[in-house]
């Protein structure tokens, strides 16, 4: 079978514990955008933190926004709103085939997906948080590497190996210094591009050809009297921007539902967190009003 998951840390373990489960031949990663306009679906594959798509074998997601889809259509498989996927899939198969030897890493993966760090944790990410660090390190040089083959290898390697051999390998610590190198990088930009008003932090950064890699967590320890964030950019060879919006994991004083705010422009998410996608000549538009919704509501 297939998994067709994102390339995040909740949905590496995820496909670890569907591995253990099923004969996986193959991993597709994509987004929630890319499920809507290029992945084509059928009974051979397992849908893992992503929106439902008709004609799967399997479904397994956590999200707030897909819980009226979950009610409403016959699935196999396991919806439930929690912390991250891999609880799910965790609580879905109960014990079988080891699933429960990876219980602590299910709750790493539950600490990451719902913004559970501390500020060292942001600050100075230590074993699994640097792990998944390395899974956001965006190259445009190509030296690091197929992200997929990476992903995969990770897969495999946290079912043999231990955190500390995961840690010593070359193409781990490849991937390491590359993070590390780009952080005061990704500080400087954030300042460059970070404007504030009222209680709402503002990231534009369409002016950039790429940005650093960084936690996108690390803006709230800079701001911390905002209770909110709303980032822009443009998605890569396309005419399309991409809008992000998040409560402060400090500062939990943010009363907008975010999924609810975003639907209006066709995004999704939850709470407390969530993203649109929107064509570059109505973003100015978009993003204003959103700003305004959020400074509205406090």
């Amino acid at each position: 079978m297939r998994i067709v998951t994102r390339g995040d840390f909740d949905s590496l373990v995820s496909s670890v514990l569907l591995s253990l489960t099923h004969q996986i031949d193959d991993v597709h990663i994509t987004n929630p955008y890319g499920m809507q306009t290029e992945v084509e679906i059928s009974e051979n594959d397992i849908i893992a933190n992503l929106p439902y798509k008709e004609k799967c074998g399997l479904w397994f997601d956590h999200h707030y926004n897909e819980s009226e889809a979950a009610q409403k259509i016959k699935f196999n498989g396991f919806f439930k709103i929690a912390p991250s996927c891999s609880r799910v899939i965790f609580e879905y198969y109960n014990d079988k085939n080891d699933t429960h030897l990876y219980e602590k890493l299910v709750n790493v993966a539950d600490k990451i997906d719902s913004g559970q760090f501390t500020i060292e944790e942001i600050r100075n990410p230590q074993g699994w948080f640097l792990v998944e660090r390395t899974l956001h390190a965006f190259d445009p040089k190509g030296t690091l590497g197929d992200f997929k083959e990476y992903f995969m290898n990770l897969m495999d390697w946290i079912k043999t190996n231990s955190l500390s051999e995961i840690l010593l390998a070359d193409d781990v610590q490849n991937r390491i210094e590359h993070v590390r190198s780009e952080h005061k990088l990704f500080v400087n930009a954030i300042r460059e591009c970070t404007n504030l008003d009222e209680n709402v932090i503002i990231t534009d950064s369409r002016q950039m050809r790429f940005f650093p890699n960084g936690n996108r967590y690390l803006i709230y320890t800079m701001y911390p009297e905002q209770n909110v964030s709303v980032s822009i950019f443009n998605k890569r060879n396309s005419d399309l921007s991409i809008i992000f919006c998040g409560h402060s994991i400090f500062n939990k004083t943010c009363n907008t539902d975010i999924n609810k705010l975003l639907r209006k422009y066709n995004g999704s998410g939850r709470m407390s967190a969530g993203t649109c996608i929107v064509k570059q000549g109505d973003a100015d538009n978009i993003l204003h009003a959103i700003i305004d919704e959020l400074k509205k509501n406090g």
